[in-house]
C-alpha cells in the first residue's frame, strides 16, 4: 500500500465474512451488552485477541496465507515483508476468529485463488484484525418479510442496518429487502384502487 501514490510493491485487498446475530456468531459472548448492539461486543473481543496475539506496541499479528489456509503457525523469521509500518508478529490467525468465520475466510480465500491465480499464494500476508466494514450494531429483521422486528413498516437493509459491508453486498441486500417488500406492497396497491 502507497500512502500517496499508490505506487509501492504491495497490492492490499479485505477479504471479509459476513457475521451477525442472525447467524449466531454472537452467542459466544458474555453478553455484556444488549442483542442489538452484541457486534460492538464482538468487534472489542476480536479486537482484543488480534491486539494480545500482536505483542503489544501496536504491533499487528500476520499469518502467511499458506499457513491460514493449512491451519498452521507462520514462523516470524519466514514472514515476508509488510506494508504496516509499527511492525508485525507472526500469529495463528486460523485461532483468532470463531471457527464459521475461520471456514468463511478460507473459502474466500480459496475462491480468488482460483478466479485471480496468486491470490493465495505464499508470499501473501494476512493482517488482523478489520472489524470495522460495515455498522457494529444490526437491526433485527424477520427473515421472510425484512421487516424489523418490534417496529411495523420498517425495512431495515444494507451497510448501516448491519446487513452489508460494501457497494456490492448493500446493492444485493436492498434487493432481497425489495423482492420481500413487494408483495405487500402490490397488496396494499390493490387494497387502495379497491376503495
Amino acid at each position: 500500500m502507497s500512502y500517496s501514490t499508490r505506487g509501492s510493491a504491495w497490492a492490499n485487498s479485505a477479504v471479509v465474512a459476513t457475521v451477525g446475530a442472525t447467524y449466531g456468531d454472537f452467542d459466544q459472548l458474555p453478553g455484556k451488552l444488549p442483542p442489538p448492539l452484541a457486534g460492538l461486543e464482538w468487534q472489542e473481543e476480536m479486537e482484543a485477541r488480534a491486539a494480545q496475539m500482536g505483542g503489544g506496541q501496536l504491533r499487528c499479528p500476520v499469518q502467511r496465507v499458506s499457513d491460514f489456509l493449512a491451519g498452521r503457525p507462520s514462523v516470524q523469521e519466514e514472514l515476508p515483508p509488510s506494508s504496516y509500518r509499527l511492525g508485525v508478529t507472526a500469529a495463528p490467525l486460523h485461532q483468532l476468529y470463531p471457527p464459521a468465520v475461520t471456514a468463511a475466510l478460507r473459502q474466500g480465500i480459496a475462491e480468488f485463488g482460483r478466479r485471480l491465480p496468486g491470490f493465495d499464494a505464499g508470499d501473501g500476508l494476512l493482517h488482523a484484525v478489520e472489524t470495522r466494514t460495515s455498522a457494529p450494531v444490526q437491526v433485527v429483521r424477520h427473515a421472510g418479510t425484512c421487516e424489523a422486528v418490534g417496529l411495523r413498516r420498517l425495512y431495515p437493509a444494507g451497510e448501516g442496518a448491519g446487513y452489508a459491508g460494501g457497494i456490492v453486498s448493500a446493492a444485493v441486500d436492498g434487493l432481497r429487502v425489495a423482492r420481500a417488500l413487494l408483495p405487500r406492497l402490490a397488496a396494499g396497491h390493490a387494497k387502495a384502487e379497491t376503495h
